[in-house]
């Protein structure tokens, strides 16, 4: 659950951002999501990459640890 509201919010982010970018930049929504997104040579974007996978990840390994809680407490009863 929690990867997807991280995976949901980090898409309705993104889509603001860019959004925010076409109107300042007269340009159209797909072409400012694609420079949003791109990884440019020389530009350090991979770091947002890894902290966003790094989020992601841990989104999940919470979500997983919930689930064997809730069935480890069921099994108790």
């Amino acid at each position: 659950m929690r990867a997807v509201m991280f995976l949901t919010i980090f898409i309705l982010l993104s889509l603001l951002i860019a959004q925010i970018d076409a109107y300042l930049y007269s340009s159209n929504l797909i072409n400012q999501y694609k420079t949003l997104l791109a990884m440019d040579p020389g530009s350090n974007k991979w770091m947002i990459y890894v902290f966003l996978l790094v989020g992601f990840l841990y989104s999940v390994g919470k979500s997983v640890k919930e689930k064997l809680q809730k069935i480890k407490n069921i099994g108790s009863k």
